[in-house]
């Protein structure tokens, strides 16, 4: 059992929750459903049941229809500044039906400086009946200022067997299990695999992998186009996967980890995996 969420459970069950709320940990969907079950709890109309799950509430929230609660995600490729001061009117409206409005925020490590400090003037003045989840891997990217505001729910890591048993009816097994194997055994990351496709992770790994073991060039050709986030979980993966073998080269652990620093800092994934490939080569 996940003390730390039971214990957030009951507080919302007596209306005693904190305002602000950080999952960290895990993987994304434990995190999201979660928070919608704080969702449901704070709102259910019949709360000695906590959550019903058959009330109209209830219903509402499972089927991401209540007006009263919200699922933030960056729209690109980070979390801006723009999107958090769209947000920011809505969280100050009224309540439209529920008891409480719950917004769950995902991805929070993405946020940029300018976003992370208009969420913090949210977070320092909140609204009444108003529950703010932030939820991400790492919480220890966000600022300080933020996390010393918000009390913490760790998310553990879960194995292969657990994990798969929480995606239970709602992905191909055998799919979820290689996911699972090309992440080197890390959940969030076998879920954005899942979410972009096995397959395509797997054929664009082995044409990585051929071009820089027969150190052809010209094979890399075939890799492109390539979006941001598809560069960002195969250089992950790559990374992953050679810090994990017998003999570790550091020369390429670094070159993987300063390839994926860069995708993360805007810099083309298309340049950035060429050269990553020239320093393979050597």
């Amino acid at each position: 059992m996940n003390i730390a969420l039971h214990l957030i459970a009951k507080a919302a069950q007596e209306g005693r929750l904190a305002h602000l709320l950080l999952f960290h940990g895990g993987s994304a969907p434990e995190r999201l459903q979660a928070g919608l079950e704080i969702a449901q709890r704070l709102n259910c109309h019949h709360p000695e049941q906590g959550p019903c799950g058959s009330c109209p509430s209830c219903k509402k929230i499972l089927s991401g229809n209540h007006p009263d609660i919200e699922i933030l995600r960056p729209a690109k490729t980070s979390l801006g500044i723009e999107q958090i001061l769209s947000w920011q009117e809505r969280v100050y409206r009224k309540h439209f039906e529920g008891k409480y409005k719950v917004f769950i925020l995902e991805e929070v490590d993405k946020l940029t400086i300018p976003a992370a400090n208009a969420l913090l003037k949210v977070i320092e003045e909140p609204p009444e009946r108003t529950i703010i989840i932030l939820s991400t891997q790492n919480a220890e990217v966000l600022l300080p200022t933020i996390q010393s505001r918000a009390q913490k729910v760790y998310f553990p890591l879960r194995g292969e067997q657990e994990w798969l048993e929480s995606l239970r009816d709602t992905v191909n097994p055998d799919e979820a299990r290689e996911a699972f194997r090309l992440s080197c055994e890390n959940p969030e990351l076998a879920y954005e695999i899942l979410t972009l496709g096995v397959v395509k992770v797997r054929e664009w790994l082995k044409g990585f992998e051929e071009a820089v073991t027969e150190r052809d060039f010209l094979k890399l050709f075939p890799l492109f186009p390539l979006e941001k986030k598809e560069a960002e979980i195969y250089l992950q993966i790559l990374a992953l996967k050679t810090g994990r073998e017998e003999k570790v080269n550091p020369q390429h652990l670094l070159a993987l980890n300063k390839a994926l620093e860069q995708v993360q800092m805007q810099a083309s994934p298309r340049l950035v995996v060429e050269g990553l490939a020239l320093k393979l080569f050597a």
